[in-house]
């Protein structure tokens, strides 16, 4: 019973993690990706690929949100932010995933997508990477406007 829940988490995982990485709704390219990501991930460390991967996300998953919205006053647009907790957990790993994503997007450091996403997934699972900065920075100004989050509907 506990063999198969731990198997369909992680079958969880890897199709969440497929989705956030095909492109042009390829889900060939998302896993042909992954690939190449876990077989690099497992050459250059020697814990278990899984076990990395699940830390790496553990370090990035956000408990807050900014909620962008578009205000329309006269010719002028604003927008305003405003912070929401992410209730479910399913939500924080998607989340997690994909800032990561766009961490690796940014950085334009190696030859192909998956080497920058090993070096993130690697940096991230030490607390190091440049997405665990972004949670980290984006939790210290949500709790900096605390006074926003008394107006949060439970």
């Amino acid at each position: 019973m506990i063999k198969s829940l731990q198997t369909k988490k992680l079958f969880n995982l890897r199709t969440k993690i497929v989705n956030i990485l095909m492109t042009s709704g390829k889900k060939t390219t998302g896993e042909k990706i992954l690939l190449k990501f876990a077989k690099k991930l497992q050459k250059s460390n020697s814990k278990h690929f899984k076990k990395i991967l699940q830390l790496a996300v553990i370090n990035t998953t956000p408990t807050f949100k900014l909620n962008e919205q578009v205000v329309k006053r006269g010719k002028r647009k604003v927008t305003r932010s405003t912070p929401s907790f992410i209730t479910s957990d399913s939500l924080r790993v998607m989340t997690s995933l994909k800032s990561i994503k766009q961490s690796v997007l940014k950085s334009k450091n190696a030859k192909h997508f998956y080497d920058n996403l090993v070096n993130e997934v690697i940096m991230s699972s030490n607390f190091k990477g440049q997405s665990v900065d972004k949670k980290t920075e984006l939790q210290k100004q949500i709790l900096a406007n605390k006074r926003y989050l008394s107006n949060f509907r439970w």
